[in-house]
């Protein structure tokens, strides 16, 4: 119980840094690391970082990224934003999440360091800070080879961003947080082109003109070397394996994520590991993308004999992605529960589904920016479909699961759960309960 006691108190520390919200800088995070030492000579004269940004596809990049470097062997930490269940998965090593004693420990360390900060020049941490901070902790003390470091918002004010890595990554670029990043393509390109460094690797994703770029006129500033999937890499889907080619190498993979853009995804995170040194095993890169799994991402839960489909998209971009996935399952949606936070457009997003659903299930979620059930409820029924809403999250479940179980209508179809990362991890842990 003491442990356990201590791991409350650390994640309620951690909970009270929320309302500081997101301020994108990093002279703050890198004064916190100098202090907190986890970001020491010895540390980085060993590990090897690959950082991935992108809109779109970067939690999976790195999940293919992390998954192929335990099968090789290589003593691996990675990074997750967000987390979808249970907040100890943004910090893994191996395959495993952070252990609430490793967590509580560390955070005993760097809370005294973190409340030094307060009343400096450069301000409190932040909670994204202060998790980011857990992890180069928790992989210096774990002694890790490589880190499959994913960024939370942006690049190059991000937190993460504190790290010279071995290779980096831009798996693609949309429209989403236009109100930090940018109003156009070629501006939220440069906020993400942020994670190169001079003399590093990358590696970037297929992507609109505007934005590569723009990605380009500033790998070209600085000096960092670029691969472009569909120039330097390439690839060619067979069956349900794909076929990659870089300028050093080819592979055949079969990627265990669902969906033809997880061919895309796979690409770059085989070139991010090739042009960090980390490929010495091609078998073990092969399990790897065979093994590799990321919760929330089309993630497929029989309940009742019903397949539901759990999916964190929230902007148009993924909103297509997921429309192509849904289209590529060949089962029609008959319910869609759904919650969105404010700063994403909705009636763009639910556009791309309307007419692969048969009814939207509107519900609330717990988080400060959520959107009220009755206006995305209005907003949805412009689009002419059926939309039911409900006063929580559970009553919502419970709606669609009766009718489910109940309406033979309903046996050959899906349900999906989308709009938002926050209900994704909410849904399941009710669904698991």
């Amino acid at each position: 119980m003491k442990d356990q006691s201590k791991y409350e108190q650390a994640m309620a520390y951690i909970a009270e840094l929320a309302p500081r919200g997101w301020r994108l800088g990093l002279d703050r995070m890198g004064e916190f690391i100098n202090l907190s030492g986890s970001l020491n000579q010895k540390f980085t004269k060993k590990t090897k970082f690959i950082h991935i940004a992108g809109t779109n596809g970067k939690g999976s990049t790195t999940a293919m990224v992390q998954s192929c470097l335990v099968e090789q062997g290589y003593a691996t930490g990675a990074f997750y934003s967000p987390y979808v269940v249970e907040p100890r998965e943004r910090i893994q090593f191996g395959r495993d999440m952070i252990s609430e004693e490793e967590l509580s420990q560390i955070w005993e360390y760097l809370a005294p360091i973190s409340e030094k900060l307060n009343d400096s020049e450069f301000g409190g941490v932040t909670e994204f800070e202060f998790k980011t901070a857990i992890g180069f902790e928790y992989w210096k003390r774990k002694s890790c080879d490589f880190v499959a470091l994913e960024v939370g918002l942006g690049g190059r004010l991000d937190a993460t961003n504190i790290v010279k890595p071995s290779s980096c990554a831009i798996v693609s670029i949309g429209w989403d947080h236009m109100h930090i990043l940018g109003d156009t393509l070629g501006k939220i390109a440069y906020e993400k082109a942020g994670i190169l460094k001079q003399g590093v690797p990358a590696v970037i994703g297929k992507m609109d003109d505007e934005p590569l770029n723009a990605i380009r006129d500033y790998a070209q500033e600085i000096g960092a070397p670029l691969w472009v999937v569909g120039k330097e890499v390439t690839y060619v889907s067979e069956g349900a394996g794909v076929q990659i080619h870089t300028p050093t190498s080819s592979i055949n993979v079969v990627p265990s994520l669902f969906g033809e853009i997880q061919f895309h995804n796979a690409a770059v995170a085989y070139a991010a590991l090739e042009l960090a040194g980390a490929v010495k095993d091609t078998a073990g890169v092969q399990r790897g993308f065979e093994t590799a799994t990321i919760p929330g991402r089309f993630q497929r839960v029989l309940i009742n004999s019903t397949e539901w489909l759990f999916d964190g998209a929230h902007n148009i971009d993924s909103a297509v992605v997921l429309r192509q996935m849904l289209e590529q399952n060949q089962k029609p949606v008959g319910f869609c529960i759904t919650s969105m936070v404010h700063g994403h457009e909705s009636l763009p997003f639910y556009k791309q589904l309307v007419d692969l659903v048969d009814e939207f299930v509107v519900v609330p979620i717990d988080f400060h920016r959520a959107k009220k059930v009755d206006d995305l409820a209005s907003e949805i029924s412009v689009l002419g479909k059926l939309v039911s809403k409900f006063k929580s999250l559970q009553e919502g479940i419970n709606y669609v699961i009766g009718r489910t179980s109940h309406e033979t209508s309903f046996d050959e179809k899906s349900v999906l759960i989308t709009g938002s990362f926050y209900l994704v991890g909410e849904s399941l842990r009710v669904l698991k309960s």
